[in-house]
């Protein structure tokens, strides 16, 4: 059986109107949050280049002496 088959047989199968209003309200968040939700490749990518090398090493630097390291017991 397939999920969305699963999961409408799952819903069909409850019966208390109170959680079906639950669940309700449960996807209809999921549906705004997925709507929110861009593929931002094109963003990314408009600062492609943006940087010259030697910029870029000394971001790679300061990235690596700030972050590159672990504090306290893991």
């Amino acid at each position: 059986m397939h999920l969305r088959a699963r999961i409408i047989d799952d819903v069909n199968s409850i019966a208390d109107l109170q959680l079906l209003h639950q669940l309700f309200d449960y996807v209809q968040v999921i549906k705004r949050t997925a709507a929110q939700v861009a593929p931002n490749r094109e963003a990314v990518l408009s600062f492609a280049g943006t940087l010259d090398d030697a910029e870029a090493q000394a971001q790679r630097q300061t990235l690596t002496q700030e972050f590159g390291r672990i504090e306290g017991e893991w």
